[in-house]
């Protein structure tokens, strides 16, 4: 799923990926789709929405189980739960279950590309600045909040991140704490230097909200009230989301000159190490996973060391030029990366 858990933190700590320095790449999966939505996995099956089909895969035997055509968004990242693979749609929402290709229910309100995260007994999910609530067992929506009346522009699909009750996440220059119960907001964050925080799905870990900003800032949020612990100039625009891992900030930047990916300490707010010169602008979410970043910059995929940023490996291109616009996914040792063109590839140490 999109950020690994519901609070966006992009670290698993327990999944491994190709850890050596020679690695092998292969294809898994193949659409005539785009694909630019994170990879969900569970339980050995990989689950991925391309050609307006939610399709699943076995990694065992790397064959497709089922696909199910639910008018699937391509930019819509699915999310599992013990039962089911949520998926956003062309149109609204849809639960499918896990081990069949059984529609539980959809409920088609009429929004795109609704990105649902599991949360406390429910499916949330934002779209042109409405924080929608799902019931996970009916598929029943309930608008928690419209920040139509606040803010303009659109439309807007953010992930969330959810802990403890509140639902953070960003809308044109504001950051919304809103409590997924009564959709009453708790705080409101307004970036001052006025500058779009949307782009940037924010993450929050012991008790703070990490979001990037395109005044070039990381921002750093108390998750209780709202104020401003700190922020961070890196003089490059933030839209990718931040990871946070074992002390560290990890995030890219993006624009003309500005391609670098950074990781910053988080109590003293020192560069960790770097930040690393690279090709392109960093959008997608950096996963970190047995002390190894993996991250994504259009054409190419880097893994490094996430205690001093020596490369561990690293590909210039996929296929024939492929773009990368979604994070990469661990399991079993193994890193999977969906690219634009409809492709799914694994990468795996070299024995």
């Amino acid at each position: 799923m999109y950020g690994v858990d519901p609070q966006n933190t992009g670290h698993h700590p327990t999944a491994t990926g190709p850890s050596g320095e020679e690695v092998e790449l292969r294809t898994v999966f193949e659409s005539e789709g785009v694909i630019s939505n994170s990879l969900a996995i569970a339980d050995g099956m990989l689950y991925v929405a391309a050609d307006n089909h939610l399709h699943a895969v076995d990694l065992a035997t790397e064959e497709l189980e089922w696909k199910k055509q639910v008018n699937a968004s391509p930019s819509a990242h699915p999310t599992v739960s013990d039962k089911r693979v949520y998926a956003g749609t062309k149109d609204g929402v849809v639960a499918v279950e896990r081990g069949s290709d059984t529609v539980l229910w959809r409920n088609d309100i009429g929004i795109s590309s609704v990105n649902p995260v599991i949360a406390e007994e429910a499916v949330v999910g934002t779209q042109n600045l409405v924080l929608h609530r799902f019931d996970p067992e009916s598929g029943d929506e309930k608008p928690l909040h419209n920040m139509r009346d606040y803010q303009g522009g659109g439309p807007h699909t953010n992930v969330p991140a959810v802990t403890d009750g509140t639902v953070y996440f960003a809308g044109e220059n504001t950051l919304y704490a809103v409590d997924i119960e009564t959709g009453e907001v708790e705080w409101e964050f307004e970036n001052p230097a006025g500058e779009p925080l949307g782009e940037s799905n924010p993450a929050v870990k012991d008790g703070t909200v990490y979001v990037g900003g395109e005044d070039q800032r990381l921002y750093a949020i108390d998750a209780n009230n709202g104020s401003e612990e700190w922020s961070f100039t890196v003089n490059a625009s933030v839209k990718c989301s931040p990871s946070i891992a074992d002390g560290t900030i990890y995030f890219g930047g993006a624009g003309a000159g500005a391609q670098k990916l950074f990781a910053i300490d988080r109590e003293s707010r020192d560069h960790v190490w770097g930040p690393k010169d690279l090709r392109y602008s960093v959008r997608s979410k950096p996963i970190i996973a047995d002390g190894i970043v993996y991250v994504s910059s259009y054409h190419d995929l880097f893994a490094l060391n996430s205690e001093d940023g020596t490369l561990k490996w690293q590909f210039e291109s996929l296929g024939e030029g492929e773009s990368i616009r979604a994070s990469p996914a661990v399991s079993n040792g193994s890193l999977y990366v969906p690219t634009a063109e409809g492709h799914i590839y694994a990468i795996d140490s070299m024995n």
